[in-house]
């Protein structure tokens, strides 16, 4: 059977083929790619800084849960919170249809530690949910991750309520990076993808 490498790329295949832009009916939806996303896992996981056996990842906006599939790969729990309920019932199908094609590839399938939910992710009362159901409280998250949207209110909380030493990845950035007070900017590229900035709170 096909290893970790190959799965990635599959999935970023698959969800090419669905990306949202800027444009259509649908614009309103901005995807992570997913092909830039390989290399910076990639780096993340050679720094050490994500193991498959102890990281616990959160996405703070999980849309479809692209972004949890991969990451699945890398972490212990790969968490997601979506507000938009529509949108997160598209996790389940694409889920199947994707271990179909990887199954017919004889290829890695994805892993059962994706767990989604449907909530606002800056309210304590989904946070609770999530650990009431999943067992892994905010606390405990180790690499939390968001598109540029909120970025900011997000960085706030995790200041505020993440353990010393969390990670928080923010994608979208090209040029300009921002700095949150109570974090350190560790790495300003990863994965010399020009997209992606990676923060530790102090």
């Amino acid at each position: 059977m096909n290893g970790k490498h190959e799965a990635l790329w599959a999935i970023a295949r698959f969800f090419d083929t669905i990306r949202y832009g800027y444009e259509g009916h649908e614009g309103y939806r901005k995807s992570t790619d997913l092909f830039k996303m390989i290399p910076c896992l990639e780096d993340l996981m050679t720094r050490g800084l994500i193991h498959p056996q102890w990281t616990n990842f959160l996405d703070l906006g999980c849309a479809d849960g692209r972004v949890n599939l991969m990451m699945s790969y890398f972490v212990r729990n790969s968490i997601g919170i979506e507000i938009d309920k529509e949108i997160l019932n598209e996790f389940e199908p694409r889920k199947a249809h994707l271990n179909r094609l990887l199954k017919d590839q004889k290829i890695q399938p994805i892993p059962e530690n994706v767990h989604l939910f449907s909530g606002d992710s800056l309210e304590p009362g989904t946070h609770a949910r999530v650990k009431e159901i999943s067992g892994v409280s905010f606390e405990e998250m180790d690499l939390l991750y968001t598109y540029i949207t909120l970025h900011d209110l997000f960085g706030e909380m995790i200041v505020e309520k993440a353990q010393k030493g969390a990670l928080y990845m923010v994608y979208g950035f090209s040029r300009i990076l921002p700095r949150y007070e109570g974090m350190e900017l560790l790495i300003p590229d990863v994965g010399s993808q020009g997209i992606a900035a990676l923060y530790r709170k102090l």
